[in-house]
């Protein structure tokens, strides 16, 4: 003890060195930990309920797993750190962009209701699509009422993909499909007035250039009006007003989304896939408005079974 006591006093320079190495090891094997652990940051927008909860769904779920998850809004995104090797998931299109403008070669999944146009795909990259297949709002559509026969839709150029699978959905379920090209923001209320006026039934699509936050009211109104009910795509469009709609709820995005992350870390930071969709679907219906209307819903059991059984 005495002899190495006697070499450390007699060689104090050695020390720093010896310390700067110690730090530098931990420093490195830190870094190793750091990078093997699945560290998830999870990004939605502020000022969407849908998304908090999706967020809040899928941390709980990625929590019990046993990975290292945070949720931001994507107005923070500029104070997570990049020391860290991270997957983000970012959910809807706001949080999408932010990202996007602050690291276009993340690892991401991507949450949206829809395919954001101009997507780029790589093995760390993917996408979750949340919006329900476009034949099961026809399917629902025969389950709510046999007799309607005339479905109109409103479609701008961002949505003729989904306009064109509506059509061929229609032909099997022996309805009648109108769509209206919406071009221009200024035509829209004089398009719809024709549109539901003359059909039976308004199907709104996830379009963001026909359906935000400042002309849903009006469509709303617009359509109950003239004694028509409005299908929507999601809870809280029923809410508002709609007669009914299937969506996915956020406990499902959730479970689908930690499956597909888990799936990545497996996989050596690889998604399988550019694209991802969901299986199960959730139903919501307005019997106040439909009772305004003087439609008769069927309970959402009885929904359910008859959607199941068409093709």
């Amino acid at each position: 003890m005495s002899r190495m006591r006697q070499q450390y006093t007699n060689k104090t320079p050695a020390y720093p060195v010896y310390a700067l190495l110690l730090c530098l090891i931990f420093s490195i094997s830190s870094g190793v930990l750091a990078d093997s652990k699945q560290n998830i940051v999870i990004i939605s927008s502020s000022n969407s309920t849908y998304q908090k909860q999706t967020a809040s769904k899928l941390h709980e779920k990625l929590e019990a797993n046993g990975a290292m998850a945070m949720i931001i809004s994507a107005d923070d995104i500029i104070s997570s750190s990049q020391n860290v090797k991270t997957l983000y998931v970012a959910i809807g299109e706001h949080a999408i962009k932010s990202l996007h403008e602050f690291d276009s070669h993340a690892f991401v999944l991507r949450i949206n209701s829809r395919k954001i146009p101009g997507s780029k795909y790589t093995s760390a990259q993917s996408d979750l699509i949340t919006a329900q297949p476009e034949c099961r709002h026809i399917q629902l559509i025969k389950s709510l009422n046999p007799d309607w026969s005339t479905v109109a839709v409103l479609s701008s150029v961002d949505s003729l993909d989904i306009a064109a699978a509506l059509t061929k959905c229609t032909i099997r379920q022996n309805l009648n499909l109108k769509v209206y090209a919406i071009t221009d923001k200024s035509d829209l209320l004089e398009t719809l007035e024709t549109a539901v006026e003359d059909n039976d039934v308004l199907l709104a699509i996830t379009d963001p250039f026909i359906y935000n936050s400042h002309t849903v009211k009006n469509i709303l109104l617009t359509a109950y009006r003239h004694r028509k009910p409005v299908i929507g795509y999601s809870d809280s469009f029923v809410q508002a007003g709609a007669v009914a709609a299937i969506y996915t709820s956020p406990e499902s995005i959730g479970n689908k989304a930690s499956r597909i992350i888990s799936g990545f870390f497996d996989n050596n930071w690889q998604f399988d896939k550019n694209m991802y969709s969901t299986d199960d679907f959730s139903i919501s219906t307005n019997t106040h408005v439909a009772t305004s209307l003087e439609i008769i819903l069927p309970s959402k059991e009885s929904i359910r079974k008859s959607m199941e059984k068409r093709p």
